[in-house]
């Protein structure tokens, strides 16, 4: 029997760390004090949490840099390196394409999504599919390591798309704030009950969420979101005008106080009007997140258009005490809700003398449609009844003596830069006294903040509320008689 020791293994038992052994320990070491410090920036802005910026700022950069570490140490930590990547690349790429297929199928992106976005959608596929393909031999740290990079490579691609379009500015906003000072109604006749006893105002509106119902009309809208000045607490119930706000697709009523600011904008004009602003509504306009009817009455989506200048005025009156009186009524309305504005507008001349149209398109589309595929899909094959929804032609065959209409579209939004010029020069021909304006912007709701601040005072004022604004940011002209 032999009793020779078997050197070679003993010498491997004991022989010193190899370099990738050293490399994969460093990279956890510099991992582990990217969290340290990814947990001292959190606790240090613990208190101000919800009012940092996720759109702009320090943290998406944070976020940036966050992921590469966390890609680059779940594939740098890897022992079978070139295998693994020989199954989960193609597995990735398989991944990407079928996620691709989706997403052009179901429509789920809207237009104009920025190109960083695609890029973390491929990068988290591919990193996908390297964890599957090392799963199996990977221990629990490196299973929770490479989870950790998917799914912050997919937050990724969720905050290149949020920086584009800015439809949740802050955390508070994400984490489900919708609007400033938001209470329901025993709230609101509290606030009303303290005025009457004290004569003061509030230093402060209110905003509520309300179901207006579209009985018999075949849709079913969500809940709509109502913003209230301080002057509607008055014990004497003063009868206020309303502009009427109209959001886009994707998109839902909050979108005006949760990523426009509609309802801080407005308290502060009623600061400087001695708490008199108008009443803000702000209702569903397609019944679903991602539905898109374009404001109208159609077999598709019911009685839209009725629901819109019928209900909704209606509801306001009863409930809200807003003003009856001819007239008393604006229309405003962001991308597809500004060209909602301008159709209903010309349509309904008496309910609405005033509207507002930010970022709009010059005529009906509906999603990405062509105007034929728009024409048979929304109004049923009726190139009439597009014509009687469609701005340019209203504008080229009536006159609307009486009407003011305000465009407002950022110059790094070319479609709807040329939409305003095109529409503020048919508008100016048919006798409506128009505004105009292109300051730099995109299509996101930073620029939706900035378009209402700017029209506000003078919607106001053509409401005949308040006064003529000293200036006003845009060039506005009568129509031509």
């Amino acid at each position: 029997m032999s009793t020779q020791i078997d050197t070679t293994t003993q010498r491997s038992e004991h022989a010193p760390p190899g370099p990738s052994w050293v490399r994969r320990r460093a990279l956890i070491i510099g991992a582990a004090v990217a969290a340290a410090v990814a947990a001292l920036v959190i606790a240090l802005n613990l208190g101000s949490l919800g009012t940092i910026s996720i759109v702009s700022g320090w943290f998406p950069v944070f976020l940036f840099w966050t992921t590469i570490a966390f890609c680059v140490v779940a594939v740098a930590t890897r022992r079978h390196l070139l295998r693994e990547f020989a199954i989960g690349i193609p597995v990735g790429i398989g991944f990407t394409v079928v996620l691709f297929a989706v997403l052009q199928l179901t429509q789920a992106v809207p237009a104009g999504a920025p190109r960083s976005m695609y890029v973390w959608l491929i990068v988290t596929c591919l990193v996908a599919g390297l964890v599957l393909a090392g799963w199996r031999r990977a221990g629990w740290p490196r299973r929770v390591l490479g989870a950790s990079a998917v799914g912050l490579c997919l937050l990724s691609a969720g905050s290149a798309a949020n920086q584009a379009f800015q439809y949740y500015p802050t955390f508070d906003r994400l984490f489900g704030k919708t609007a400033n000072n938001f209470m329901d109604n025993a709230q609101l006749n509290a606030i009303r009950e303290e005025v009457a006893k004290t004569g003061k105002l509030p230093d402060h509106g209110a905003t509520l969420s309300v179901t207006i119902p579209g009985q018999g009309l075949k849709f079913t809208p969500r809940p709509a979101y109502v913003w209230v000045p301080p002057a509607w607490f008055s014990p004497s119930h003063p009868q206020l005008p309303v502009i009427e706000l109209l959001h886009g697709v994707p998109g839902q009523p909050s979108d005006w106080t949760r990523a426009s600011y509609a309802d801080a904008t407005s308290l502060a004009f009623a600061k400087e009007h001695n708490g008199v602003a108008p009443i803000l509504v702000m209702p569903d306009i397609n019944g679903g997140l991602t539905a898109d009817s374009e404001c109208m009455n159609s077999s598709m989506f019911g009685q839209v258009e009725t629901y819109l200048t019928k209900s909704v005025p209606e509801f306001m009156q009863k409930n809200f005490n807003a003003r009856t009186r001819v007239g008393s009524f604006a229309i405003a309305g962001l991308s597809e809700g500004g060209t909602c504005a301008v159709t209903l507008a010309l349509n309904n001349p008496q309910v609405y003398p005033v509207f507002a149209n930010y970022s709009g398109d010059v005529s009906p589309q509906y999603q990405e449609d062509t105007q034929q595929q728009t024409i048979a899909d929304l109004f049923g094959g009726s190139t009439a009844n597009y014509n009687a929804h469609n701005p340019p032609y209203l504008l080229a065959h009536n006159r609307y003596a009486g009407l003011s209409g305000w465009f407002e579209a950022g110059q790094q939004d070319a479609p709807s830069e040329q939409a305003a010029h095109t529409l503020q020069g048919l508008a100016a021909k048919a006798g409506i006294d128009t505004c105009i304006t292109t300051p730099p912007g995109a299509h996101n709701f930073d620029f939706f903040t900035t378009a209402f601040q700017n029209s506000l005072p003078w919607m106001s004022w053509k409401l005949k509320l308040t006064p003529q604004p000293s200036s006003i940011p845009a060039q506005c002209a009568p129509g031509t008689s």
